[in-house]
C-alpha cells in the first residue's frame, strides 16, 4: 500500500467517532424585532454548553426559527414539528406532563427578580410604597400569555396585557397602565434603546418585586428530543463544575445586578402557584440571590 494511503487511513482512525455522528440541529425562537435582546444570554448559556460536549456528541447547529408565539412554540414542541427542537420558557405543571424540561434555572432564577418601568412625572406615586396593598393600587402591564399574569393575579394584582412585546411600552408611555414590570436583566437594555425616543421613561429607583419563578430549557417528549436535551444538561452541569456558568452570568448581568442598586431597594415577595414538586429550590447552587441576609 503507498504511503499516503496509510497515511489516509490514520488521520481517518484518529477522527473521535462523535464527529461522525449527524450534525444535531437546535432550532430555537427569533428575537421578536431589532430591538428584542432578551434572551442573548440564555442563547449564549446554551452555545457553551453544546460546545463543552462537542467530544462525545459532535458536532451542532443553532437555527433561527420564524418568530413564534409562546403558545405556538409549546405547539410545536408538543407535535415535535421540527420547525422548533428548543425553547426557553418559564414552568407549569401542563407543560411538565408534556414536554422534557432540564430542571437547571438558564438565569439562577434572575427573572423572578422585577424592578418597574414607569412613566417619569409618576415616580411620586411610588414613593410611600411599604406593603404589598400599597402595591395593588397600581395596573401592571405584561405580555398575553406570560407565566407573570398568573403570578401577578393570583396574588391580587390588576394586569394589563398586551399581544406584542415592543408595543407594550407604548401602552406604558400612553398611560394604559401604570408599571411594565421588568427582570432586572432586562431592563437597562430596554430603558436605554428607548429612552431617546421615548424620553417619558424612567426605572423606578426603590422597590424590588421577587417571585420564584424558574426558566427552563425545553424539548420534545420523543427519542430525538430528550437526546437533544440529554447533551444540553450535560453541558451545563459541565459549566456548573468548571465555572464557565457563573462567568457568563456575570459578564451579561453582573454589572447590571450593581447598576441597578438592588441590595438597598424595598423587597416584596410573592408566590409562584404554577410551581411542581420537580422545581430544585432546595439547591441553591442554582439560584442567586440579590438580597443576601
Amino acid at each position: 500500500m503507498k504511503a499516503w494511503l496509510y497515511l489516509l487511513l490514520a488521520l481517518f482512525l484518529l477522527v473521535p467517532t462523535a464527529y461522525a455522528q449527524p450534525v444535531m440541529t437546535y432550532r430555537y425562537n427569533a428575537p421578536e424585532s431589532a430591538l428584542d435582546k432578551r434572551y442573548d444570554y440564555q442563547w449564549k448559556i446554551l452555545q457553551t454548553a453544546l460546545e463543552r460536549t462537542k467530544r462525545k456528541y459532535g458536532l451542532y447547529r443553532m437555527v433561527k426559527s420564524v418568530v413564534m408565539t409562546e403558545k405556538r412554540q409549546v405547539d410545536e414542541l408538543e407535535r415535535d414539528s421540527g420547525l422548533l427542537t428548543v425553547m426557553y420558557l418559564d414552568t407549569n405543571p401542563d407543560m411538565e406532563r408534556k414536554l422534557v424540561p432540564i430542571h437547571i434555572p438558564v438565569d439562577k432564577g434572575l427573572v423572578g427578580y422585577r424592578v418597574f418601568l414607569i412613566r417619569k412625572q409618576a415616580q411620586a406615586a411610588f414613593e410611600g410604597v411599604n406593603t404589598l396593598e400599597d402595591l395593588r393600587r397600581f395596573t401592571y402591564g405584561l405580555g398575553l400569555g406570560w407565566a407573570d399574569v398568573e403570578v401577578m393575579q393570583s396574588n391580587g394584582f390588576r394586569v394589563v396585557t398586551g399581544s406584542s412585546y415592543d408595543g407594550l411600552f407604548n401602552m406604558l408611555v400612553h398611560n394604559r397602565f401604570d408599571v411594565f414590570s421588568r427582570s432586572v436583566g432586562e431592563v437597562l437594555d430596554e430603558y436605554d434603546e428607548r429612552k431617546p425616543f421615548m424620553p417619558d421613561l424612567f426605572i423606578e429607583p426603590d422597590i424590588l418585586l421577587y417571585y420564584p419563578l424558574p426558566m427552563y430549557f425545553w424539548f420534545a417528549n420523543s427519542e430525538h428530543g430528550r437526546k437533544l436535551a440529554a447533551r444540553v444538561e450535560e453541558g451545563m452541569w459541565m459549566m456548573m463544575r468548571d465555572g464557565s456558568y457563573d462567568r457568563v452570568f456575570k459578564q451579561y448581568y453582573g454589572d447590571r445586578i450593581r447598576q441597578l442598586n438592588l441590595a438597598k431597594r424595598k423587597l416584596f415577595k410573592l408566590d409562584n402557584p404554577l410551581l411542581v414538586p420537580e422545581t430544585p429550590l432546595d439547591n441553591r447552587r442554582l439560584w442567586i440571590d440579590l438580597q443576601p441576609k
